[in-house]
């Protein structure tokens, strides 16, 4: 059994090359690792090259992270997919964790993260708490997504059912999870955290443009739209969560702020 790493990096050369030796310290030895350089105008490809020659590097001319992921799948060989986002870690016994995970008979694994963050100060789990469902986690990522792409393990076969992330500038990911979880039932491997990621001023979760949590939102509505397991109640949650976001955003910083907005005025 092989697994692929695929990693998605934009003009984050050291947060990279740290990403590539948190894969590289794990304790399992058939690991492939594709880095999907998006467009980047610093010196993440020679720097890699140099460094590590035994990762596979795939040049994109700046197409998001969605088709960069997809792009990294195509070029990847493994039977089992995991993800890394270039400013992530993998901690100690990651790839050991979802395995076990998947080995439990699920096609699609995921774990914690313990974000440092680096905006606000205050350090968080997703899932909150360090506690996630396992089964049919549909209805419940359709509250909250919790969980991320640096978390997350999943069969070839899986990914390819899905037809892969959507071709979108944010969100890509919760959409990816959506149509994951209305076919099959998700592994937890918590509630150890197995994925360090770092939420600073670069990151997509970083809101230099709070209009994202409105163009996210409407993504949601169209996907709600087409999917049959969503309900009218879906759909209009969505819509009144549009609403009520257009008029707080210009508050919020990240989305976890979002997040604890929404919690605190039990939207979600």
């Amino acid at each position: 059994m092989t697994i692929s790493c695929i990693i998605p990096t934009r003009n984050r050369c050291s947060m990279v090359l740290e990403a590539i030796e948190s894969i590289r310290l794990q304790h399992y030895s058939d690991l492939e690792i594709v880095v999907v350089d998006d467009g980047s105008t610093d010196n993440t490809i020679s720097e890699v090259a140099t460094l590590f020659p035994e990762v596979h590097v795939v040049e994109l001319p700046g197409v998001g992270p969605g088709k960069a992921r997809n792009a990294g799948v195509e070029a990847s060989s493994g039977d089992i997919l995991m993800f890394l986002d270039s400013d992530d870690l993998w901690l100690e016994h990651h790839v050991e964790q979802l395995v076990n995970t998947l080995n439990r008979g699920y096609q699609v694994a995921y774990g914690v993260a313990q974000t440092r963050d680096e905006v606000g100060g205050a350090d968080f789990l997703i899932p909150e708490n360090g506690a996630g469902p396992e089964g049919d986690c549909f209805h419940a990522l359709l509250r909250w997504c919790f969980l991320l792409p640096s978390t997350l393990a999943l069969k070839r076969k899986t990914f390819q059912a899905t037809g892969g992330f959507a071709s979108l500038s944010y969100g890509e990911d919760w959409i990816f999870f959506l149509k994951l979880a209305a076919q099959f039932p998700f592994g937890f491997a918590g509630p150890e955290p197995l994925t360090l990621r770092r939420l600073h001023r670069g990151s997509l979760c970083f809101l230099s443009d709070k209009k994202k949590l409105l163009v996210i939102i409407k993504q949601m509505l169209t996907f709600l739209k087409n999917e049959p397991r969503a309900t009218t109640a879906h759909y209009n949650h969505f819509k009144m969560l549009h609403t009520w976001t257009a008029a707080h955003m210009e508050q919020w910083s990240t989305v976890q702020d979002w997040y604890l907005a929404l919690r605190m005025e039990k939207i979600i």
